[in-house]
C-alpha cells in the first residue's frame, strides 16, 4: 500500500481541478452550442477546447517531481537493505488482506488525482480517466518491479489489485450503475506507528501507509440509488451504508479480522455543487469514511457511537 504515499502527497501538491462531465457524442459541437442546449457549464472543459499546454507542463512536472521524491524515499526506506535477485512472491496473509484492499484503494485514488489534474489542463473526463488510470498503473507497476528485486518479491496479487483499482473509476464512467459502489478508508493510529518490529522488514518503522491495524477499509453503498423509485422520498440521498473491514493484533501470533457496518455520507449531496472547487472537494472527501455511528458485527458485537 506504499503507493498511498504518492496519493497523499500529490493531493496536497497539485492545484484543484474542475469536475468534468459526459459530453454528447457529436464532438464537433461548439462550446456555445453546448451552453445553449444546457449540456455544459463554464467550469467544464469542452471537447473543442485545446489542451492547455502550460497547465499540462505544470501537472507533468509536479507528478514527475513527486514520483522522484517517492522513489528516493522508498529506495532508502524500503529497498536499500533488502535487495535480492528478481523473484515472484505472493503473501496473501500479510496484513490480513488490508494491504491488498489498500492497493485497490490507492490505485483508484491515484487515477482520481491524475484525472482531475488533467481535466485542469482541459482534458475531457473520459480522456483524463483513461490517461489517469494508465499513469497510476505504470507507477504502481514500477514499484512492484522494484519490490521484485527486494525481499518482498513481485506480488502478482498486488499487481492485479493495482490494475483493478486504477481501472475502476474508468469502468464506473462507462457503467454508471457502479457509481453506487465505492471504496473508502478511515484511520486511527495503532500502537505500531513509529515502532519497528512486528510485521515488516529490516529497518522498517511503521507509518500510516503500512499501519494496517489502524486502517479500516469501507465498501460504501449509495442506498438511495439502489432503492426502488417509490422508496426514494423516504431515504436521504446523502445517507449511505458501509461495510467495513479491518485487522487487529496483526503483530502478534493471533491476528484476527473485524467486520463493521456503519452509516456513511455522499459528500456530493451535502456540499453545494456551485463551483469547481466545491465539486472537487466533495468528490475528494468521498474517498474518506468520515466519523459515523457503527456496529462491529464480527468477531463479536460492539456498538460505536462514532467510529473513524
Amino acid at each position: 500500500m506504499r503507493s498511498n504515499v504518492l496519493a497523499l502527497v500529490v493531493a496536497c501538491s497539485l492545484v484543484y481541478t474542475p469536475r468534468a462531465r459526459a459530453w454528447p457524442a457529436d464532438s464537433t459541437a461548439t462550446t456555445l452550442d453546448a451552453q445553449v442546449e444546457g449540456l455544459a457549464d463554464s467550469a467544464s472543459p469542452s471537447p473543442t477546447q485545446e489542451i492547455n499546454t502550460t497547465r499540462l507542463a505544470i501537472v507533468g512536472g509536479t507528478v514527475l517531481g513527486v514520483m522522484t521524491g517517492v522513489q528516493i524515499y522508498q529506495a532508502n526506506g524500503w529497498w536499500k537493505d533488502n535487495r535480492s535477485s528478481f523473484h515472484f512472491r505472493e503473501d496473501l496473509s500479510y496484513g490480513l488482506g488490508v494491504d491488498k484492499l489498500g492497493h485497490f484503494y490507492a490505485a483508484s485514488g491515484l487515477t482520481f488525482i491524475f484525472s482531475k489534474s488533467l481535466q485542469w489542463a482541459n482534458f475531457t473526463q473520459e480522456r483524463s480517466l483513461f490517461w489517469g488510470a494508465g499513469t497510476a498503473i505504470l507507477f504502481q507497476t514500477y514499484v512492484e518491479i522494484q519490490d521484485g528485486f527486494s525481499t518482498w518479491g513481485f506480488d502478482r496479487v498486488d499487481f492485479a489489485t493495482n490494475l483493478a483499482g486504477a481501472s475502476y473509476p474508468l469502468i464506473q464512467y462507462h457503467v454508471p450503475f457502479l457509481q453506487s459502489f465505492n471504496m473508502k478508508m478511515s484511520y486511527h493510529p495503532s500502537p505500531l506507528v513509529n515502532e519497528g518490529g512486528g510485521i515488516g522488514f529490516k529497518g522498517q518503522k511503521h507509518i500510516i501507509v503500512d499501519d494496517y491495524e489502524g486502517q479500516t477499509i469501507w465498501f460504501s453503498f449509495n442506498v438511495n440509488n439502489l432503492l426502488p423509485k417509490s422508496v426514494d422520498p423516504y431515504w436521504p440521498d446523502w445517507l449511505c451504508v458501509s461495510l467495513g473491514y479491518g485487522a487487529r493484533d496483526i503483530a502478534t501470533s493471533n491476528p484476527y479480522p473485524i467486520w463493521l457496518i456503519a452509516f456513511d455520507y455522499d459528500m456530493t449531496k451535502i456540499i453545494p455543487q456551485t463551483s469547481s472547487f466545491l465539486r472537487t472537494l466533495s468528490e475528494t472527501l468521498n474517498f474518506i469514511h468520515l466519523p459515523a455511528p457503527a456496529v462491529r458485527i464480527s468477531p463479536n458485537a460492539i456498538w460505536y457511537g462514532v467510529y473513524f
